[in-house]
């Protein structure tokens, strides 16, 4: 071969050693890469009425004699969305009468939430107010001793009447034990304009149980999750196996175009 044509297939080879190279790298990028995901989210519209959270008081008082336990006493207040406000309470109550003397426990909730209803939308002359109430949770006895529960929840203007609601009270004794899920509401006021309101909310769980020689079990009050001890609870539990994530006193309150 001439020196010419070996020059010639030189500069050749030289030349798309390159591209056989680059060649199997770029079908292993594209063989190992991940698809490009590209998600298009639609802002949602701004809401014709809201709620704007103002000054609150919440206030848990615990009452304690002898052999007890309190748990909990939590009052959480969230805004899921713009028209909605949701205050909870959760806590529970245990007493054990012994030999020494009686026994008794309980939690007291007070919340004083201030809020504001907002017109956004002028088109809209005024929004009406939508209240509702659940109670979850349960109630122990054994063969002395008792265990209750109590909540309600109101709304007041500025001005003028508002609306009050109230869950069903429960109380066990003598071995009794209860199951508690309420609903109450929903109950609702026209806010003609917007304007300020404060939401009231009250929450009482307790137990008690007297002098006692021979040993018991203790009557319980349980509306939180994971606040009372096992050890507190007899080995036939009344409830073994009861989803307890939902426990407490919820009051709901939501905001519509009137």
């Amino acid at each position: 071969m001439s020196q010419m044509n070996r020059r010639s297939v030189l500069q050749a080879g030289l030349a798309t050693a390159p591209v056989l190279l680059a060649a199997p790298l770029f079908a292993q990028e594209k063989k190992d890469g991940q698809p490009l995901n590209i998600t298009v989210t639609t802002a949602s519209s701004a809401p014709d009425v809201s709620l704007v959270l103002g000054k609150r008081e919440g206030n848990v008082t615990p009452c304690r004699k002898g052999c007890q336990h309190t748990g909990g006493g939590n009052i959480d207040v969230k805004q899921p969305s713009a028209n909605v406000i949701v205050a909870t309470m959760t806590g529970v109550a245990v007493a054990h009468g012994s030999p020494a003397g009686p026994a008794t426990a309980s939690l007291d909730f007070t919340l004083v939430q201030a809020f504001e209803v907002s017109i956004d939308n002028p088109k809209v002359k005024g929004a009406k107010l939508i209240m509702e109430a659940t109670v979850i949770g349960f109630l122990r006895s054994h063969k002395v001793g008792c265990a209750d529960q109590s909540g309600s929840a109101s709304i007041s203007p500025a001005a003028g009447s508002g609306l009050t609601i109230e869950v069903p009270s429960h109380s066990v004794a003598g071995g009794q034990s209860l199951g508690v899920n309420d609903k109450e509401g929903p109950v609702s006021i026209v806010a003609v304009g917007g304007g300020k309101y404060c939401l009231t909310q009250t929450f009482r769980v307790s137990a008690s149980m007297p002098k006692v020689i021979l040993p018991c079990k203790s009557p319980s009050a349980e509306f939180a999750d994971g606040a009372l001890d096992p050890l507190w609870i007899s080995a036939k539990e009344p409830f073994k196996g009861a989803k307890k994530g939902e426990l407490g006193f919820q009051v709901t309150i939501t905001a519509v175009p009137e």
